[in-house]
């Protein structure tokens, strides 16, 4: 695993246009991602990765067609959100989600999304480890992963990696 500070925009506008053809012609992929980004500290193959089993997931979720959105954000998750969530350190995060217009999955099946082997797909047609291995590609990189869907009405997975500030730190400036 190779960890350097990385420019997600920039990552997520080249994954975005290797994943347009992947999709097919009844998917609209559209990206929101500033250039002014925190550098996040991650593998930028496993990042890719992530993002192929995200957008591949809802592609899935909308086989009459639809729309993902790729999103980035600088976010400052407070102590509040840290204390309803026992995973989370407060801080400064990049948040990365992918949204789709899908089927969507009722709250009993969203709760299990990142089980390893766990697949709602038929037989054959998915491992059930996407979601998990993205789940632990997260969690090896400091981060914090939530998914949010309703069924009818589309999915959304926000992942959210910690801002990089070691060259900052060891020249003694404090972080943006």
């Amino acid at each position: 695993v190779l960890f350097r500070s990385q420019d997600v925009s920039a990552l997520i506008h080249e994954s975005a246009s290797l994943l347009r053809p992947l999709v097919g012609e009844t998917i609209n992929i559209s990206v929101t991602a500033p250039e002014n980004l925190w550098l996040c500290e991650v593998d930028s193959a496993q990042l890719q990765n992530a993002l192929l089993n995200l957008v591949l997931n809802a592609r899935d979720a909308m086989p009459e067609g639809g729309r993902i959105t790729l999103e980035a954000a600088n976010q400052t998750l407070d102590e509040h959100y840290a204390a309803a969530h026992a995973d989370v350190r407060p801080g400064r995060y990049v948040m990365i989600a992918v949204s789709d217009t899908g089927a969507g999955m009722s709250a009993e099946v969203a709760a299990r999304a990142f089980e390893p082997f766990f697949t709602t797909k038929a037989t054959g047609l998915g491992s059930g480890l996407g979601l998990s291995m993205v789940f632990g590609f997260v969690k090896q990189s400091g981060g914090h992963i939530a998914i949010h869907s309703e069924v009818e009405r589309g999915t959304t997975v926000r992942i959210y990696l910690p801002q990089f500030v070691g060259d900052l730190l060891a020249a003694g400036a404090e972080p943006d």
